[in-house]
């Protein structure tokens, strides 16, 4: 039934593309995500780069987070207008129209992925995982086909990556994701940190923890239990304590004394001191950011089965692994933290330009696919 199902789509789809291709192509390039409903910083730094080129690129960003099906047919159907009529596609994950139409699409389709660095199996590399897809769903949803291109912040783990893609390593390029440029600009980071401190008044004056776990498909059973361990551990007296959730998790910390800070219009990574995460790759921007982080690991187990991992966390991450929350507390109210060590392993993993920013790298590639397309 299901591939009686994407067949007809398929087939409905193909149809309304061909229909688009008969309009006029715009010297345009539209940004695609599965994130989020707000439009991706990435996407936004993009088009900030292109609107400022002579002459400009419009660029059009498409972010609408896939809740239902059925509702989500009407983005479905703007998605493949903008395709076809663009110059360029970007996408931050996977697009079921891109998939659908692989081997239809007549226009460069860059993929830039939405994190930084590599750490976990995904997309091929996860068949058989509980938090991976099923293999035979990914290849009836032609899941991860027809990319021209994929950037990675790091070629020092492109055999991992091109697996995950089922790509061919030569389509990857080095470019890490534009955001990096906010991360390690100064004044940009003073800035989000006042304007974050003037909605958050209550941050004021004592330094700032924030945590903020990865996403998991199906909650730890210990979740609850570890959450309210880790707020015991915490001197709410000396430390303010901010959540920053994952954008599509639905883990809710219920305390008073906890801030929620939830992505869109701040990143609260901006206001921490200090950073507690797990297996999330937050571990990267961490280091851009030369702040201490400390990894909670108090699933390790049954995550690493479910998930599947590319780095081992204990060995390879310079950093306090544990799934006590009081070695946590303890290290922090310490100082313990080796950041020549962790800059080291951030460099190897998130590839900064020699020259130019990060920004610049990625929107140079993209626009010179459309130039080899056309070619």
């Amino acid at each position: 039934m299901r591939k009686i199902a994407i067949a007809i789509a398929t087939v409905i789809l193909g149809a309304l593309y061909a229909l688009c291709s008969l309009l006029p192509q715009r010297r345009r390039i539209v940004c695609i995500s599965r994130q989020s409903d707000d439009e991706p910083v990435d996407f936004q730094l993009i088009r900030g780069y292109c609107e400022r080129r002579t002459p400009s690129w419009e660029v059009v960003i498409l972010a609408k987070q896939l809740r239902n099906p059925v509702t989500y047919l009407a983005e479905m159907v703007r998605q493949v207008y903008y395709i076809a009529t663009s110059q360029v596609v970007v996408l931050d994950s996977y697009c079921i129209v891109v998939g659908l139409l692989h081997d239809r699409i007549r226009v460069p389709v860059i993929q830039i992925w939405h994190s930084l660095g590599n750490m976990k199996r995904f997309g091929y590399t996860a068949f058989g995982t509980e938090e991976g897809h099923s293999e035979a769903t990914a290849h009836l949803m032609h899941m991860h086909e027809g990319y021209d291109a994929i950037a990675i912040s790091s070629l020092g783990f492109a055999e991992p990556f091109a697996a995950a893609f089922n790509a061919d390593p030569s389509v990857l390029f080095e470019a890490p994701l534009p955001h990096v440029d906010l991360l390690l600009s100064a004044n940009h980071r003073a800035r989000q940190r006042e304007a974050i401190l003037a909605a958050y008044p209550q941050l004021r004056g004592r330094e700032t923890i924030v945590y903020c776990p990865t996403f998991r498909k199906q909650p730890a059973a210990n979740e609850d239990d570890a959450t309210r361990a880790l707020l015991d551990a915490v001197d709410f007296d000396r430390y303010n304590f901010v959540y920053k959730p994952h954008p599509v998790s639905r883990q809710i910390i219920d305390d008073p004394r906890v801030v929620t800070i939830p992505g869109g219009t701040f990143d609260a990574l901006f206001v921490a001191d200090y950073i507690i995460s797990d297996y999330s790759t937050v571990i990267y921007e961490a280091g851009l950011l030369d702040l201490p982080i400390y990894l909670y690991a108090y699933d390790w187990n049954s995550y690493r089965e479910k998930r599947g991992l590319t780095i081992d966390f204990e060995r390879d991450v310079p950093a306090l692994f544990t799934d006590d929350p009081r070695a946590i507390a303890e290290a922090i109210e310490a100082g313990s933290f080796d950041h020549a060590a962790y800059a080291a392993f951030t460099a190897l993993n998130v590839a900064i330009p020699v020259e130019g920013s990060c920004t610049e790298r990625i929107c140079g590639a993209i626009i010179g696919m459309e130039k080899r397309h056309d070619n």
